[in-house]
């Protein structure tokens, strides 16, 4: 799917990219789902697909960086602007991706699932609160620096909903194979 250019594609490619990702999880076996992900070929720069790590670690991560943008959003509202990042983890995602698996280590995937869909719903109604101006203007908030405030929507939700679909996907064909 090509970039979102305006509020509606913006909308629409996270609800779309969401929405395929859950029908993937709805259709896959649940013994698959838990199961821990084999080595990769590719090195990832995303601590969520290194090895011995599951579905519920994709849900996760997307979990989290929502929880991000939902914080980053909610300081610019109330006139207190933080960095996207938090301040121990600006140069290394990695640790931070580490940090919210073991903050996670005993959530369920169907809590994974359930806080997932809760969040995506969230982060549509906080999209939908911000004008075609505000989500692609450059320069808008001081905090976004150069970049959109779209841009930051586009890592929280799409982005990762593709990703995870694509690692989950390459997953679920690998255990068919075992």
């Amino acid at each position: 799917m090509p970039k979102p250019e305006n509020k509606a594609q913006l909308i629409a490619a996270a609800q779309a990219d969401f929405e395929a990702l859950m029908q993937t999880i709805e259709d896959a076996d649940s013994q698959a789902l838990t199961t821990p992900f084999a080595p990769s070929a590719k090195e990832s720069k995303c601590a969520t697909f290194q090895q011995g790590m599951d579905a519920k670690d994709l849900l996760v991560h997307a979990l989290e960086w929502q929880r991000l943008q939902a914080a980053f959003v909610d300081n610019i509202r109330k006139g207190t602007p933080k960095d996207f990042i938090p301040e121990p983890y600006r140069k290394d995602y990695k640790a931070m991706d580490r940090a919210n698996f073991e903050k996670h280590r005993t959530t369920s995937f169907a809590e994974a699932l359930a806080m997932l869909r809760e969040s995506h719903t969230n982060m549509m109604r906080l999209m939908e609160s911000f004008s075609e101006e505000e989500l692609f203007g450059k320069k808008i908030f001081k905090v976004t620096y150069t970049t959109t405030m779209a841009a930051y929507f586009i890592s929280v939700t799409s982005s990762p909903y593709s990703q995870s679909l694509k690692k989950l996907k390459s997953h679920l064909r690998q255990t068919k194979k075992r």
